[in-house]
């Protein structure tokens, strides 16, 4: 019997041990050279190819191609361990698979003891009967997705669209695995065959933890009402002792495998989001006793109580979407996050952190999980909880159509069942929402005519939709949480004027439309969850897949790395409007990442310009699965590009925005994100293009909770002569009386551009402890969007593409290993 559990993977050589546990490593059949080959603890074998040079890096050149082979074979793996006679008399011993990837046969000693359909579950069987004292041998056969379907898929009255699938059997809605890895837009096909996290042989006496959940009830005049559950994995219909550090000691009763107990809260810290309050976590330990006190298990519990609240009314603009935590209104700031590599078992929780960090840097208050990747494991939603980060959770469905068969309902249910609870745990979450783009896509993707889908069929999959997303997924959710949930993003497509009025929106009008760029900022939905522009990566990350006489947007190379159909001529064609041709493609990648980050700073100027109307802002997208051309903000490599360093300015809880209502009329507002109220007095100050002072004045804007006030300079752009240059520097204090700056540039005339002998730089301050040193520019000429770009891998820079009036700036960085001046490279305009 199959069951599902969250805990208790680790690793190490098979043999015969001592200790309780025995760890896994495996090998695997190479279905081409007939032998057997180490996999190791975890992995694909796609990476053990890679790591036994093989195969080369799928990410180089056109190397993606070589992978293809994979989907053409089933895989056999073996893992030899011994047993000893002390760990066979353990009244349990189960074989714990955190994750098998994906369609698995597993047989223990000549047994066959299950099977496997879903990589978004771990499975757990019981396997007492079937070991023996001394050497025992596991084998596992896992058939890639594209074999386990093609005679169904051969034989199918009709197909369920799936546009982002590549292969001739486009079978990703029928599997339960990773989206993403059967080929998007920014990623490539590669679909991964093996274990992302090591495999266990786990011996217990009485009975264990395998998940838990905690919710907040509500909050009231008596504190907070809070509710805890822990799920054990084995369902034994029998009385506990909870003995909880905080709140002492309660029998309980395992109902269906699970133990609750409700508990009061009389005065209660609070959860806030980030830039609201303090993101305060509780910390408790949960031992779980027979009534006789034998200890069953124990865990270590951090978690927060808030309220969550998803508002959809009516109203004076037509329907609303925004958030309210402990009742008060929050506007959401952030991205959409993607898994961080097309090999999962290469994703380490340090790097999960770190990017976790690069949000709260940058003044993110909400993710969003996409729904195409996987759910994330637990140090994403534990550094989301630190940090103050919101999290929308997509359940995993993306741009396709799904079945509703029985076999399916029950696997997803599984899915839910287990996912759900675990996740919402965690007081960072704030949304579940069914799918990405499957309700809009059935209905204006021409899916239809596409793939022929008419009568019978398109009831068929109609009626699929309503049982997943509308039926099965709000049942389960509602049974463990009060998270609220939505079936689908965006509820409103893009195009018409009203459509903007109504619930969440996903603006692709610029990119995979006609509008023009500024339209980003005036075509603002209720909520909105997706928008973006393509740039290029950091010279670094292009140089680790590819040669510079590659460095073409023609190339081959180039255009494999490029997976939008129309991602080139769409970030030429705007680069031109705002910057000019480009003399070569090192100009090109510079003026790219200069007009996606103008792009996207336009669509968040307009939306937080309009709160209240508007309930949040969330662009496409914040990372990239392997090194590529993408929508993305930070690259492979974890270099930013300039849109994460312009976000970092505009996602300020009081910061100053450019609203462009066409390329040649800005405005210049100061918003705010927070309720309360405030008075500021922001200095303007115009200079001319040589640092000299041509006009100043302070302005004092008063602000009673979330709004927006646009700064009036039409006095001091009058000073300036109407075919001068200039740069217009804004400081304020923020809510906390901390110095805050921004400068904006308006470029009206012809200018000669600074050559490279008018500045100068040098390398300073070097801190190997610390890893930190700084930058000092010398300049005698205005320098505007000023790059500064390395060789090395792991810079960041206190600010980049800023533009620089003649005078000593000085920029600090961080770096992973000592740089020298030489490894860095200039670039403006």
């Amino acid at each position: 019997m199959v069951r599902f559990l969250l805990f208790g993977y680790s690793l190490i050589m098979s043999q015969m041990i001592l200790s309780q546990d025995i760890k896994l490593t495996w090998d695997f059949y190479h279905p081409v050279k007939n032998t057997w080959l180490s996999l190791g603890d975890k992995g694909s074998v796609q990476e053990a190819l890679i790591a036994s040079g093989e195969m080369p890096d799928p990410f180089y050149g056109m190397n993606e191609e070589k992978f293809h082979w994979f989907e053409e074979h089933n895989w056999e793996f073996k893992s030899l361990f011994f047993v000893s006679e002390n760990q066979l008399n353990s009244e349990f011993i189960d074989l714990e698979f955190p994750n098998i990837d994906t369609y698995g046969k597993v047989i223990l000693n000549g047994e066959i003891i299950g099977e496997t359909n879903n990589a978004f579950l771990p499975f757990n069987f019981d396997v007492k009967k079937n070991l023996k004292i001394g050497l025992n041998e596991l084998n596992v056969t896992i058939v890639p997705p594209v074999l386990y379907h093609k005679s169904m898929y051969e034989s199918s009255g009709y197909h369920l669209p799936a546009p982002n699938d590549v292969n001739e059997i486009a079978i990703a809605p029928y599997t339960r695995k990773p989206q993403y890895q059967f080929g998007w837009d920014w990623a490539l096909r590669l679909n991964t065959i093996g274990f992302n996290e090591p495999v266990s042989i786990v011996f217990y006496e009485r009975n264990k933890v395998v998940n838990k959940t905690i919710k907040t009830r509500g909050l009231n005049e008596f504190g907070a009402d809070i509710e805890f559950n822990v799920f054990l994995e084995k369902n034994n219909d029998e009385t506990y002792v909870w003995e909880s550090k905080l709140f002492g000691s309660k029998e309980v009763l395992l109902k269906e495998g699970k133990l609750s107990r409700g508990e009061m809260e009389s005065d209660p810290k609070l959860w806030w989001p980030r830039g609201h309050g303090d993101a305060y976590l509780y910390t408790d330990l949960w031992v779980i006793k027979t009534t006789d006190g034998q200890v069953v298990d124990s865990i270590n519990v951090k978690y927060g109580i808030k309220t969550t609240e998803l508002i959809q009314e009516a109203d004076e603009w037509g329907t609303s979407y925004y958030f309210k935590i402990n009742g008060k209104r929050i506007f959401a700031k952030g991205a959409n996050y993607i898994p961080q590599d097309i090999f999962p078992s290469r994703i380490s929780d340090e790097s999960i952190e770190e990017m976790v960090l690069n949000m709260a840097e940058t003044n993110f208050n909400m993710v969003r999980v996409w729904g195409g990747g996987f759910y994330q494991k637990e140090a994403f939603y534990n550094a989301c909880d630190r940090q103050g980060i919101m999290v929308w959770q997509d359940l995993m469905f993306a741009c396709s159509m799904y079945p509703g068969d029985s076999v399916f309902i029950e696997n997803i249910k599984n899915e839910f069942s287990y996912q759900i609870p675990r996740i919402s745990a965690h007081p960072s979450i704030v949304l579940f929402n069914g799918n990405n783009e499957v309700e809009v896509a059935w209905g204006n993707w021409g899916f239809q005519i596409k793939y022929g889908l008419y009568g019978e069929s398109a009831k068929e999959i109609e009626a699929a939709y309503d049982k997943i997303f509308k039926e099965t997924a709000p049942a389960i959710i509602l049974a463990s949480n009060t998270i609220p949930y939505i079936h689908t993003s965006p509820l409103s497509n893009w195009g018409k004027d009203e459509f903007y009025n109504h619930g969440s929106q996903h603006y692709w009008g610029v990119w995979h439309g006609k509008d023009p760029i500024e339209d980003f900022g005036k075509k603002i939905g209720r909520f909105n969850a997706e928008y973006g522009f393509q740039s290029f990566p950091e010279f670094n990350t292009l140089a680790s897949f590819s040669e510079e006489k590659d460095w073409d947007i023609s190339s081959d190379v180039m255009k494999q790395h490029q997976k939008s159909y129309v991602g080139n001529d769409m970030i030429l064609k705007h680069a031109k409007k705002l910057y000019g041709t480009p003399k070569d493609f090192k100009e090109f990648v510079y003026f790219g990442q200069l007009t996606q980050s103008m792009a996207v700073s336009m669509a968040v100027a307009g939306h937080r310009i309009d709160a209240p109307r508007c309930g949040g802002t969330l662009y496409w997208q914040l990372n990239d699965c392997w090194p590529v051309s993408s929508w993305s903000s930070i690259d492979y490599y974890g270099n930013w590009k300039a849109l994460q360093y312009r976000i970092k300015e505009d996602y300020k809880e009081i910061a100053i925005v450019a609203k462009y209502n066409n390329l040649e009329d800005v405005e210049y507002h100061i918003v705010s994100g927070l309720n309360d109220t405030l008075s500021i007095d922001i200095d303007c100050e115009i200079f001319n293009l040589e640092g000299k002072s041509i006009a100043q004045k302070t302005i004092t804007k008063s602000f009673n909770g979330q709004a927006s006030d646009m700064i009036c300079l039409k006095s001091l752009e009058k000073l300036a002569r109407k075919d001068e240059s200039f740069r217009v520097l804004f400081n304020w204090k923020d809510q906390n009386s901390n110095p805050q700056s921004r400068g904006f540039d308006v470029i009206k005339t012809e200018r000669k551009l600074a050559e490279r002998g008018s500045f100068d730089v040098q390398l300073i301050n070097i801190n190997e402890n610390e890893k930190t040193a700084t930058l000092k520019l010398k300049n005698q000429d205005f320098l505007r969007d000023f790059w500064i770009t390395s060789k090395d891998f792991g810079i960041k820079y206190s600010t980049n593409f800023e533009s620089f009036l003649p005078g000593e700036h000085e920029v600090k960085i961080r770096f992973e290993q000592v740089p020298e001046l030489d490894d860095f490279d200039f670039f403006w305009h």
